[in-house]
């Protein structure tokens, strides 16, 4: 019966296609011949528009149309050549098949009398284009007498006759093709509906015969297919919860079957289910635990190791590797990163005694492991000076650990090294007689320097005035009225002169000099005379600022470090608390830093970081603070902002400039996004520890949220942070 049913389906679908092919047959007839027609009036426009205007455009046109409709060039369906008058791309150039006209119109032709007059019209037509082309030629002649002949050839009488005898063949060859496709589209029509009304009657039978075998078949099965199909794949997936009451019958049909064996495997499994449960919570206790420690390593800004008793290194985090070069697969082991770090047998086997003595003492008397520094030697062969701490974990989420924790103190070291060199070179001047000395007779005016005082204010002694004023000239602009009402307090006797002050050299450099004298008075009282030194304190300066640097400034990006921002972030709040005003945290973590950093290496990070500083710099004002607080994350200081739209605008330019892909030098290109979380004084918080702490879970939201998000701190979010962020880093 289905081969019935779908062999009338078949015939009423081919009676259908026959129809619409004898409907397309007679369309596709009627738009040829119409074509036909169509460029034999657009040839006739160009030719006169040429030989009226003499435009060369036209005559390109021109043979441009005769060139599509003889298939010298390709075609498609439109046929609006004059539009390419106006600006329109000519139809055809480049978009088709290159096939001629007459060819087409053949194919077209029902019988041998529509092709004649096809062939008549195109004959026609081709003479006519003769006369054309022929007019055209004597319009580009100079003789006025030719051009008046050539528009005479296609504005006379004969020319309108040609046109009409291409016109009549075409019009009979239109009536032809409608007498003869007419009928042929009224058969197919009427056949495609006879094998309609047959296809409905035997679908219907067949409706019928289905319906009574899915009874019989329902009556065996107890239910539907469809139940019988839920109820099994229930058993397939695992599903052994107690079928539906009207399912529970006691008979002999096969769905009853199956709800009794759901019933018993259902008591089955309750029991384990039970026991799974417990063992989840307990797994989940575990996780939880090991991610919140697994987030704390990570996003230490201090190198992190974990090992275990047995020597095995479990864990290092990415500042262990930016700071030493090594991964874990390079030191798997606690013997394999002594071999490297300390290639020296003799200070290794120092550093193994001293630091396991340390570690057991702490272990053993439940106190805090002894800091220890030693020299480690990087996978570059650089030396970095360390602090070294540890701490015992036991029963963690990685078993019995130990956590070290590496505090790099390499600059510190070299700074306080490059200070004592300093001292040491200025007790060495001082005692080899680097110290100007001067003499100001304060009656006469007169100021003597020695040789050492010329070369302390970068000066010649043929330069020099000897009088008070060309020593005030030299002072900084900032300094000269300090120092100045320093001497006048020495010259009234309220103290001796010992001031710090600056000086502009010829070269326009500025040196720092520390000056102390010895003032002489008269039995007046009056002062006659003070003799004092001069010695540089520039480099001093400089090492004291390099000081101060590395204490504030984190030392790649030359940002602001955490103990800086805090004491700006200190002296905000209470001014704003004074002043009324509004100040916005943006905490900013880098997407995908890690891993770029991992793929590219630490010199392509550290370009990295150091370039997204600058990216961040660009979009603030001065007035705004951008601080580094260790690995990919920054924290934004915004002190004065109107709204909290400010803030958001602020931190969604930032977002945007981090998006813009980085140029790393051997031609690859580095993307990364940031998410940013936003809080707001007073807004979110009224103090600096909530103001940090809400930044910090605004900007792990962001995260969550897909990254490359702006999130501003929500007081909602604070009511669920403790239990949604138990594993965010930032907590």
């Amino acid at each position: 019966m289905f081969t019935v049913v779908l062999g009338s389906f078949a015939v009423y679908v081919e009676m259908e296609a026959q129809a619409d092919r004898s409907q397309s047959q007679r369309y596709e007839s009627f738009q040829l011949a119409n074509e036909l027609w169509h460029s034999s009036e657009s040839l006739t426009k160009m030719a006169r528009s040429y030989i009226v205007t003499g435009n060369p455009r036209y005559r390109t046109l021109f043979h441009d149309i005769l060139d599509i409709r003889d298939g010298r060039k390709s075609r498609t369906g439109s046929n609006s050549w004059d539009l390419a008058v106006y600006g329109e791309k000519i139809p055809g150039d480049g978009e088709g098949a290159a096939v001629p006209l007459l060819e087409l119109l053949q194919k077209a032709a029902s019988g041998v009398k529509e092709a004649h007059l096809l062939e008549v019209a195109k004959e026609k037509s081709d003479e006519l284009v003769k006369t054309e082309i022929l007019a055209m030629r004597l319009r580009d002649e100079a003789d006025p007498e030719a051009r008046r002949k050539a528009r005479e050839m296609l504005f006379d009488e004969s020319y309108d006759r040609a046109k009409l005898s291409i016109l009549k063949p075409i019009s009979q060859f239109n009536k032809s093709m409608d007498a003869r496709t007419a009928a042929a589209v009224k058969h197919a029509v009427y056949m495609a509906s006879l094998y309609r009304l047959v296809f409905i009657v035997v679908g219907l039978v067949w409706l019928y015969m289905l319906w009574r075998s899915y009874r019989s078949l329902q009556t065996l099965l107890g239910a539907s297919p469809a139940a019988l199909h839920e109820q099994i794949a229930r058993l397939g997936r695992g599903d052994f919860s107690h079928p539906p009451q009207d399912m529970r019958s006691g008979d002999d049909s096969v769905i009853s079957w199956v709800c009794q064996t759901r019933r018993k495997l259902s008591e089955m499994t309750q029991a384990r289910e039970q026991a799974e449960d417990q063992l989840r919570e307990r797994s989940l206790e575990l996780e939880r635990s090991e991610a919140h420690l697994q987030s704390i390593i990570d996003l230490s800004p201090a190198p992190n190791m974990l090992f275990d008793p047995l020597g095995n290194i479990r864990e290092v985090n990415s500042a262990f590797t930016r700071c030493f070069g090594y991964a874990l697969e390079d030191i798997p082991t606690l013997d394999a990163w002594r071999s490297r770090a300390y290639p020296d047998p003799v200070y290794r086997k120092w550093v193994m005694e001293t630091w396991q003595e340390r570690l057991a003492q702490s272990i053993l008397h439940e106190d805090l492991f002894q800091p220890t520094e030693i020299r480690i030697v990087t996978r570059d062969g650089l030396v970095r000076i360390v602090v070294t701490e540890a701490v015992s974990i036991k029963d963690g989420p990685f078993g019995n650990v130990i956590l070290v924790v590496f505090h790099d103190i390499t600059d510190l070291r070299q700074a306080e090294s490059q200070l004592r060199e300093a001292k040491e070179r200025l007790e060495a001047a001082a005692s080899a007689g680097i110290v100007g000395i001067w003499d100001w007779d304060i009656g006469s005016n007169k100021l003597v320097w020695d040789k050492v005082m010329y070369r302390l204010y970068g000066t010649r002694e043929e330069d020099f005035s000897g009088a008070y004023e060309a020593w005030s000239s030299a002072l900084h602009p900032d300094d000269r009225k300090y120092a100045e009402d320093e001497i006048q307090a020495t010259l009234r006797g309220e103290r001796e002169y010992a001031p710090e002050f600056r000086v502009i050299w010829p070269d326009g450099s500025i040196h720092h000099l520390k000056a102390m004298s010895h003032t002489t008075f008269d039995a007046d009282g009056k002062p006659v005379r003070m003799v004092g030194v001069n010695y540089d304190l520039t480099e001093q300066k400089q090492i004291q600022f390099e000081l101060d640097r590395l204490a504030f400034h984190d030392r790649l990006t030359k940002l602001p470090n955490r103990r800086l921002l805090e004491d700006r972030l200190h002296q905000s709040v209470a001014l704003a608390k004074r002043e009324h005003r509004r100040l916005s945290l943006l905490f900013i973590d880098l997407d995908r830093f890690k891993e770029i950093n991992d793929e590219l290496g630490h010199e392509a990070g550290d370009f990295l970081l150091q370039m997204a500083a600058e990216r961040m710099l660009d979009c603030l004002r001065s007035s705004d603070t951008v601080a580094r607080l260790g690995g990919d994350e920054f924290v934004v200081l915004l002190p004065d902002i109107k709204s909290i739209r400010d803030a958001s605008n602020a931190a969604e330019k930032i977002r945007l400039s981090l998006e813009k892909p980085f140029a790393w030098k051997d031609g690859r290109v580095m993307e990364i996004s940031s998410s940013i979380g936003v809080a707001i004084f007073p807004d979110h918080a009224d103090n600096p520890q909530d103001l940090l702490r809400y930044g910090d879970d605004a900007m792990y939201r962001a995260k969550k949220a897909g990254r490359n998000v702006v999130h501003v701190f929500q007081t909602a979010d604070a009511l669920i942070g403790s239990d949604e962020f138990s594993g965010n880093p930032g907590a």
